[in-house]
C-alpha cells in the first residue's frame, strides 16, 4: 500500500513555518496509521506546532496518485532544506517522552531499556520565516525527529 503524508508545522526553535511531505509504502492501513501517528509525535516531542496535514492512500486511485505525484515532484524542486528522520525501535516507548527519557525510566523500573537503531532519512522541507515568509536555506535550519516504533 501506498501513502502520500503532508504535514505542515510551526518550528518554534526556529520561528519558521515548515512543509513536510513524503510518501511510504507499507502493508497495510494500519501500519501507515502507527507510521503517521508516530511520526506526529516525534515532531510534538520537538516542541513544533502541527498546522495541519493530510494522509492518503494512493495506490487505490489512480488519479489522485497521479495528481498527487504532480504535487510531490514540484514540493521536491521548491524544497530548501532536511528534516533528518532517525528511526529507534524499543519496546512500549511513551510518545510522549524522547528516547533517552524512555531508557532512562526503562532501566530504573528494571524493564529492557536497549533500543535497536532503525533507518535514517534525510526529507526534504520548504522552510520559511515566520513573520517575513522568505525561505530558509539548509545552511541555517536543522532538526532532527526521534522515530519510536514499538517492537513487536
Amino acid at each position: 500500500m501506498e501513502f502520500i503524508l503532508d504535514i505542515r508545522f510551526e518550528d518554534i526553535n526556529y520561528n519558521a513555518i515548515v512543509h513536510f511531505i513524503t510518501t511510504l509504502e507499507v502493508d497495510s492501513e494500519d501500519k501507515a496509521e502507527l507510521f503517521k501517528n508516530e511520526l506526529i509525535e516525534g515532531f510534538k516531542r520537538k516542541g513544533v506546532c502541527v498546522l495541519n496535514g493530510a494522509f492518503h492512500r494512493l495506490d487505490n486511485n489512480p488519479d489522485l496518485r497521479n495528481s498527487q505525484y504532480e504535487y510531490y515532484r514540484f514540493y521536491m524542486s521548491r524544497a530548501t532544506a532536511t528534516v533528518k528522520i532517525e528511526q529507534f525501535v524499543l519496546e512500549n516507548p511513551n510518545q510522549n517522552e524522547s528516547l533517552i527519557e524512555n531508557l532512562t525510566s526503562k532501566f530504573f523500573n528494571g524493564e529492557k531499556s536497549t533500543a535497536v537503531i532503525g533507518n535514517k532519512y534525510n526529507i526534504p522541507v520548504r522552510v520559511m520565516d515566520k513573520a517575513t515568509r522568505n525561505t530558509i536555506e539548509g545552511d541555517f535550519y536543522y532538526s532532527t525527529i526521534e522515530h519510536l516504533i514499538p517492537s513487536k
